[in-house]
């Protein structure tokens, strides 16, 4: 949605973005790019100063008057992340990072969103809305600087939702702040919000965390063992529970015969990658986003669990917590399923897919990864000829 931040023209298949690129993010209305020497972007929509809790992490909305070096109200170009504040509440040079979470809002131009990045050092740092303690700092402060968290280091991933962030450390444990009101950071019934990290009980050497909009599933990859907690109201974690949220870590039960090799969420639906290179899905279906050819719920279905149709092998997922669009990359293409009325899936056409069509890059590509929100999306790799481009 939207081309060059000129505001409804929108890019209908995929465009190039010149330059090395390590991790890529989308958000609601906005994006997150780092690139090749660690250098963190920030670009995206900012719908008024008023409403703007800092989820970019590039200070406070300014008076602009044209000037585009500075954070505007409306569209902004990509600006670089360069300050944070350290544990002593010292504004210093930013690291070098190499991951980053952009912010989930519901609606989409809410600005009352956070988002992650992790340095190179290991340490993890937050900006953006707090009123459930989604920082991790230890109050209910909102933020428009990127803040180190205190107390957390070695961290390799992180996940973000609507109100509360998943923090995965090296060692395989897992650490979870922010609202836990359905469960989503899987504290039981008794914790309403936590302000600091918690560690997740029952779960230890976790290779991969990925979160929807009110959910969190986690990956084991060595035992091929899922778990989930949070909301279920539309069995994104394959079991029928009425409606009714995991308050506390679950194991998901996945009949199937192969390995589980790696996970990624949407907004209300869960996906599995087979060491086959096959996938299957569960959970909300509305916009064909579980990719089986059809447009109903888990819920509503026999067998909570579905076989999404790509018949080439995939090797990897990409979607996002705001998303109710899913991308399957395999060695030479991408696919894609799910809501598309913003040409949100690259197909040069609008009108949501139940079944997995095939994303309309200029010519071959070896795509690393692909994120998705509710308004559009960034992928991450290279074009394998240069295309005459």
């Amino acid at each position: 949605e939207g081309r060059g931040n000129t505001l409804g023209d929108d890019i209908t298949v995929p465009e190039l973005v010149e330059g090395e690129v390590i991790d890529v993010s989308a958000g609601s209305r906005h994006t997150f790019l780092i690139t090749g020497d660690g250098l963190s972007y920030a670009a995206g929509f900012v719908e008024s100063g008023f409403s703007y809790r800092g989820h970019l992490g590039l200070g406070p909305v300014q008076d602009c008057s044209g000037d585009k070096d500075k954070l505007c109200e409306y569209e902004n170009d990509p600006l670089p992340v360069m300050k944070v504040v350290d544990t002593d509440g010292k504004r210093v040079d930013a690291p070098p990072f190499k991951r980053v979470y952009a912010g989930v809002g519901v609606p989409a131009d809410s600005g009352e969103m956070h988002s992650v990045q992790i340095g190179v050092n290991g340490k993890v740092y937050t900006t953006g809305n707090n009123n459930k303690g989604q920082l991790c700092l230890g109050d209910l402060e909102n933020r428009d600087y990127f803040h180190e968290v205190p107390r957390i280091s070695n961290v390799v991933a992180a996940a973000v939702g609507l109100e509360f962030t998943l923090i995965l450390l090296e060692n395989g444990d897992v650490y979870g702040c922010g609202t836990n009101e359905v469960g989503q950071i899987g504290q039981g019934q008794d914790t309403v919000i936590s302000q600091k990290p918690m560690q997740v009980e029952k779960l230890s050497n976790i290779d991969e965390i990925s979160t929807g909009l009110s959910f969190a599933i986690f990956l084991d990859k060595d035992k091929s063992r899922v778990w989930g907690t949070g909301s279920n109201l539309y069995w994104q974690q394959c079991a029928g529970t009425s409606g009714i949220p995991f308050q506390s870590v679950r194991e998901i039960n996945i009949d199937d015969g192969g390995d589980i090799i790696h996970i990624e969420t949407s907004r209300e639906s869960s996906y599995f990658l087979f060491d086959d290179g096959k996938a299957r899905s569960c959970g909300r279906n509305d916009e064909g986003q579980l990719g089986n050819g059809d447009f109903i719920n888990s819920e509503s279905q026999k067998k909570p669990i579905v076989d999404v149709d790509v018949e080439e092998d995939i090797i990897r997922i990409g979607s996002g917590p705001s998303s109710q669009s899913v991308f399957f990359i395999t060695a030479e293409d991408v696919w894609a399923a799910g809501l598309n009325d913003r040409h949100q899936l690259g197909i040069d056409e609008i009108g949501s897919r139940d079944m997995p069509v095939q994303v309309e890059f200029q010519c071959e590509v070896s795509i690393n990864y692909v994120s998705s929100s509710g308004t559009h999306t960034v992928a991450d790799g290279f074009y394998i000829d240069d295309c005459n481009l």
